[in-house]
Formats: structure tokens, sequence, C-alpha cells
């Protein structure tokens, strides 16, 4: 059958297939079969691979989603055995076949040995099944592959292929390590004649050391897979250099190896290992071979640009490109550049119980010290940052265009960690948007979030379906990578022409890191300082950032109702993290505050001024935004207290503002039903808390070895005002002043009063004794002539 003629019978076979789902399993007769494994061969084309593998991926899914009416959870596994089956029997039983001599040769059993290969990640249990039952007296398909692959064939690489996909599985790996060890010990150092061969059973030795979930059999756990592999003699570093040399090799060949993915594969698995990503990361010329192998971007020719300028969409008018060759890549990356991860309790516990399982097979307790030893030394933060600068010298930013172009959820998640892990030194940062690794990051930002916000419309009866998107997806990695751009960057240079519109698309990611149920301390932390840099480009920003609500990522769509209650509002969550225990992300959050309201939507949230309301008094909200500000004015934090104070300053503009603030703190019983409130146990007025801005910081006290207080023995002033906090508490003082003395009757005689109370004139004449500017001088100079007229007055 001509190549055109198998693609189109394979054709019709997937639309088959993918019929309408009917209450019957799917079938596969004998010559769909035989088409399947003709068509998987190496020789035929890479659409009708793929069209292959498209039709036995839906079968196997179909199959799953039927179960049988009996209680046996395998029936599926069953069902598929008995449809392949036959085919195994006419390859390789020579009582099945016409010619009997056939069943023997090794190009006979190619088409076989690539279908059962495909098999294995589909439906690993039916595949081992296939491989490992017996077929009479010319034993099971395993043994007859491993006898006829003796010498030199097309068999060989086929059933290298074969044992790597086998080796991706539990019950594979298992099969391998009884009966193929021997096999892949030879076919590995075989160096003649097809080189393929030797890097593809280094593949599945490498998998062979993979970690297996049920930790309670030792037996079938990663020490189980190591054993085997040491008895041999074969260790991960000459597996890892075999396979390194396969893509050097292949870089500099004009046809490239059909092992390479298998290879990307093994090194991907390899690659978690500290010792080989010192290995890997020590080899410049690997490197630069491996980010060769990433696609080059080839949009259409012509005279004149296709996008316009600045365009963020990279995968326009660009071809396909091989979905599994960027996953390894991208994968291997990754693992160059990531930083040792913390483990929790738990992960800590079950390597502690790792160890006892190596331990009971003979592995020495001082051998497992000594190589975690040497595993933490290249974990080590000096040692990350070499590998991310080796990534970088080899030109891994410009590899991140290619890798762009997969249309996989799970490469672009893992280039939103690589664009994280290339940019945390912040003298990397301008390389990477000048290489183009910011507009990489904006296409992946933007494909992650279209895969985890898709909601489905609500249903008749009100509710909506579940999502088709994949909220699993880890997208907190791409948004990190984002804010610390935002934080170093100037907006000139990370964002195109017109920046005031283009730094838009940056705020939903910086939204979603902020309010996200899984994002760490630090993550929010960032997300609040490159919110203070947007808000900073303009007050429209920052009107934007005041009123966005945002609905939270990994929410189960099926409970929701109309989807208002599920929405979160970014300035209430800013508000939260003003009152964090931490004085980084207190300062952050207060920062922000600061530049959010010199807009007009910020100044009308915090002051209560309104030009819609008409209400005379501030409500509770506005009063206890106004005291947690002021409480802020006197923390420990320097650059927090800034912050407050200039918040404070210009809010006090606003009568409303100054009204609430006079009030004084709420009472207990006033906010009991203001679950955002913040109530303050200090009876210090508003006069005296400002006025203290206009003081100098005391220097604490040192404390000797008995308990007491060592004396500061000084011939200058010990404590000098900071000028800056002078001004801010200037210009409330003035704001404040003003609005008092413009009150009738009581209220003025009582803030009059507190004004005495707390001496504020004495505090505004200590300022004409400083060293201050016009800005600070002319307001404390017209606030005491005001002060002076009311006194009269």
């Amino acid at each position: 059958m001509s190549t055109n003629a198998d693609e189109i019978a394979l054709n019709d076979l997937l639309k088959r297939l993918a019929a309408p789902v009917k209450a019957v399993l799917p079938k596969l007769d004998n010559d769909h079969v035989s088409l399947l494994a003709h068509s998987l061969l190496p020789s035929s084309s890479r659409s009708a691979r793929s069209l292959a593998y498209l039709c036995l991926s839906k079968f196997c899914d179909d199959v799953s989603k039927y179960p049988s009416t009996s209680s046996d959870s395998s029936s599926g596994d069953e069902y598929i055995v008995q449809t392949f089956r036959p085919f195994l029997e006419t390859t390789f039983n020579p009582s099945t076949t016409e010619n009997e001599d056939t069943s023997s040769q090794p190009e006979s059993c190619v088409p076989a040995t690539c279908l059962l290969a495909a098999l294995f990640p589909l439906s690993p249990k039916a595949a081992t099944q296939l491989l490992t039952t017996s077929m009479g007296e010319v034993g099971d398909p395993l043994a007859i592959l491993l006898e006829v692959a003796e010498l030199p064939s097309p068999l060989q690489p086929a059933l290298a292929e074969l044992l790597v996909a086998a080796a991706g599985t539990k019950p594979g790996r298992e099969v391998i390590r009884e009966r193929a060890m021997e096999w892949l010990k030879g076919a590995v150092e075989y160096q003649a004649g097809q080189g393929e061969l030797g890097v593809l059973c280094a593949v599945a030795l490498s998998k062979l050391g993979r970690q297996d979930d049920d930790l309670a059999n030792p037996q079938g756990a990663e020490g189980g897979g190591e054993a085997s592999i040491t008895e041999i003699g074969l260790e991960d570093e000459d597996l890892c250099q075999k396979m390194m040399s396969h893509i050097e090799h292949t870089s500099t060949s004009p046809n490239r190896s059909t092992a390479i993915i298998s290879t990307l594969e093994g090194l991907s698995i390899l690659s978690l290992r500290p010792r080989i990503k010192h290995l890997l990361a020590s080899s410049p010329g690997f490197l630069k071979s491996l980010v060769k192998l990433s696609p080059i971007p080839t949009p259409k020719g012509g005279s004149l640009p296709v996008t316009p300028r600045g365009s963020m969409d990279l995968e326009r008018d660009l071809k396909s490109v091989e979905t599994g060759l960027c996953y390894g890549l991208t994968t291997i990356l990754v693992n160059l550049t990531s930083p040792k991860q913390v483990l929790s309790a738990e992960d800590e516990q079950m390597a502690k119980l790792r160890s006892m399982a190596l331990s009971a097979k003979g592995k020495k307790l001082s051998e497992q010290q000594e190589e975690a030893a040497e595993d933490d030394e290249f974990e080590s933060e000096e040692q990350v940052k070499r590998r991310v600068k080796a990534v970088i010298a080899a030109g891994g930013v410009g590899a991140l265009t290619g890798l762009v172009r997969a249309e996989s959820k799970l490469v672009k998640e893992g280039l939103g960690r690589l664009c994280r892990n290339l940019v945390e030194d912040k003298s990397d940062r301008l390389g990477f948007v000048r290489d183009g690794g910011f507009k990489v990051l904006a296409v992946v930002i933007r494909d992650l979030l279209a895969s985890t916000t898709s909601t489905n419309k609500p249903t008749s009866n009100g509710l909506r379906t579940p999502t088709q998107g994949s909220p699993d997806l880890d997208v907190l990695p791409a948004f990190q990578a984002l804010a610390k751009l935002v934080i170093t960057t100037p907006p000139t240079l990370l964002f195109p022409p017109p920046h005031l519109t283009t730094s838009l698309n940056s705020l939903t990611p910086l939204y979603h890191l902020l309010t996200h149920p899984s994002s760490l301390l630090l993550q929010r932390f960032e997300a609040l300082m490159a919110l203070t840099n947007l808000a900073s480009i303009d007050p429209s920003i920052a009107s934007k950032i005041v009123t966005a609500t945002i609905t939270p990522l990994k929410v189960d769509a099926t409970w929701r109702g109309s989807g208002r209650d599920d929405q979160v509002r970014i300035i209430a969550r800013i508000e939260e993290m003003m009152l964090d225990d931490n004085e980084l992300v207190r300062r952050a959050a207060t920062e922000l505050v600061c530049n959010l309201i010199n807009s007009s939507d910020g100044f009308e949230y915090f002051s209560g001024e309104s030009s819609t309301s008409t209400s005379e008094q501030p409500n509770a909200r506005v009063r206890s935004r106004s005291n947690v500000l002021v409480v802020l004015t006197s923390v420990d934090d320097l650059q927090t207290r800034l912050a407050a104070g200039g918040a404070l300053a210009v809010i006090t503009e606003s009568s409303m503002a100054c009204r609430a603030l006079l009030m004084g703190d709420l009472d207990q019983d006033q906010t009991q039903s203001h679950t955002t409130t913040f109530t303050t146990t200090s009876k210090r007025t508003i006069w005296q808390r400002v006025s203290e801005l206009l003081d100098p910081d005391e220097e604490e006290e040192e404390i000797d070895e008995n308990g007491e207080k060592i004396p500061i023995i000084s011939s200058a002033p010990t404590a000098v005002p900071n000028l800056d906090l002078v001004h801010r508490g200037v210009i409330i003082l003035h704001n404040l002043v003003q609005y008092t003395l413009g009150r009738p009757g009581d209220a003025k005689k009582d803030g009059l009063k507190g004004i005495k109370d707390a001496d504020v004139e004495g505090n505004l004449m200590g300022v004409l004794r400083m060293k201050v500017g016009q800005e600070v001088l002319v307001p404390t100079v017209e606030c005491l002539k005001m002060l002076k007229r009311g006194t009269v007055a």
C-alpha cells in the first residue's frame, strides 16, 4: 500500500473512532492493526506515524471509558490484549504463518515491535501482558525479540525503542530488570554499525533508576534499579556521557537522528540529579549543541513585515514543531537552572524511607551521607548561578523563541519555570529582555491564562459545567518571572510602545500571583512590588488596580453561582497585606497604597471623598483605612513610615478624610460588623501621632552582660529627625489644622484643645530651627499663622 493510501486509510479509521460515542466498545480488526503497525515504522512519513498514534490513543482511551459489567478492573486491558494478540501471533508464531521462515527474520518483527512500543505509554499493563505471554513452544514475544536481535539488523534499534518505552512504566521496568539487562548491557557498549542503538539502550537504563511509586516494596523501588545497573558496571555518568556525545554529533549532522527525542527524555531524567547537572553544565560544547536543537522561527518572507512592530505573537505564520523535542529540551534546561527544592516535612520523611530501603539492600549509610554532602555542594547557590550563566552563554534565551511554538500546555508551563530561573539574578534581566525573552514570556503567560481560566456557559439549572482548561498547571513561576522583570526593568525597555497600553497586559498575571491560594509569601511580595512600579507609570493604571476584581484560579466551577461571590477585589487583598507580620511585605503593600492614592479612584477609596455620596460622615471602613495608615506611621521600619505618611499627606486634602482621622480610633462595638477594620489600643490622639513624625528617631540603648543600660556618650546630638518624615508630618498637620479651624462651635474648640495638648505649635517651631527646604518651610509657616489667627479668634 502506498504512503498516500496509508494516510487515507488512517484518516478514515480515525474518523470512525472519533465518531459520537456509542454504548459499545470500539473495534479494530486484524487489517486495522496491521495498518497501524506498518504506519508506525521509522521509514513511514511523519504524518502517517502521527495519525497511527492518534488512532491507537483514541482506541485505548475509548476502551478505558467502557469497563465491563464484571468487577474486574482490568477488563479494559484484557480487551486490548484480545485485539492485538492475533497480530502478534501471526508475527511471532511460525505455525500460524504461511511461510514459517519469515517469522524468524528480524525485519518481519519490526512492525510488531513498533506497535508494542507505541502501546506501552497508553496501556502499560496490556502491553506488558502482550510482551510476556507465551505463544506455545516458541515462547513469548520478548524472548523471541531478544534472541532474534542478537545480530545487527533493523530490529535492534526498534527493540531498543520498545525497551525505552517500557522503562517509562512501572510494570515495564520490572520486566526489563528481570530479563533484558544483559541485552541492554551488550547493546549500550556496541560502537560499530548503528550509532543510535547504544544511546537508546542508555536511555532505557537511565529510566530504570526512576523512583517507583510504591515504596513499600524495596525490591521494586529505587534501590532495585540502581543495584541492577551497578552490577553490570554502568553508572549514571557513563550513560550521560553517551547521550551527551549523541547530542553533540546530531547537532553537526545534516540529518537529525531518529533517537534524538528519546535521548532528550533520558537526559531529562538524569538531569534531576545534582552531579549530572554539574556534568552537563560543565560542557559548553554540549550546551551549545543542546540549545541548537531548538526549532528556529521561520516567518513568511516578504518585503514588508507581516506583523506590526513590537507584536508579541511569535506563533503566527510559523510552521509546526515537534512537541516531544520541545518538551524534552525545555525539561533539561529547567532542571539545569532550578535551585535546590526546599522539602516539606513529609518529603523529608519519604527521603529517610528511601535511605532505609537502600541501607537494607547493602548500601552503607556512610556512602549515602557522602553522596548527600556532594549533592548539597552541587546544589549550592553559587553552583546554581554558574549553571544559569552557562545556559545563558550557550544561547538559552534565544532558544525560547523556537520552543514557545510548541502547542503543548506542559511545554508552556516548563517555559514559565525556565524564564523564572533565567531572570532570578538581576544582572541577567536586561539581557533576557534584549534577546527576546520577555516577548516569549508574554506568549507563555497568555497561553497559560487561556488554559486555566476557560469556563463553559451555565447550563439550564444555573450551574456551570467543569472548566475545559487545565487548573493543575503551575502558572505561578511564569507570573513570578514577569513580576521580577517589572520590578527592576524600566517600562520603556520592557513594554513596546505605546507603554501605557501594552503595560496593562501585565496586570492580570500579577493579580493572580497576589491572590492565588498556592502563592508563596515571596511571590506575593514580588507581586506587590511589581504593581507598585506599574502604578507609578500613570494614574490611570493605578485607578485600574483600585477598581480591579479577579476570580482566583483553581476554584471548582461546578459549585459556582453567578460568579460574583467568587471574585476577589485586589485593593482588599492589598489592605490585608498592609497588616502582614512580615516587615518587607507590609512595607511593599504600604508603598503600593501610597502610589494608588495618587489616582482619582485611589483617593476616593481611602479618603471617602466621592462626588456620588451625599453623606457628610465617613463610614466605618473609611475610618478603619485611615487609622491603619496612622498606625503604620509609628512602626519601626522607616520606609513603611514614609509610605504611610505620604499616603496621609495626600488624603488629608479631603475634608472627609480629616473628619475620619479626628474622630479617633473605632470602638469595639462599632467594628463588630466590619471584618476589615483595624482597632488600636493606644489612647494617643491623631495630633500626637502626627507630631511624632517631627521628632528625631530615638537611638536604641545597648545592654551590657549584666542587663544594665549602657549610657550613650557623645558631644553631638545622638538623633536627627528624618527630613522626609518631617515634610510629610508638616503637610498632614497643615491640612488637619486648616480643617479644624473651619469647623463650627464646639468642634473647633475641641480641636484646638487637642492641638494644644499635643503641643503642635511647639513642634512646628522646632521645624523652623531645622535645615529644611522651602517645600517644608512654607507649609510650616502657614500652619503657624493659621494657629495664631485661630487662637486669637
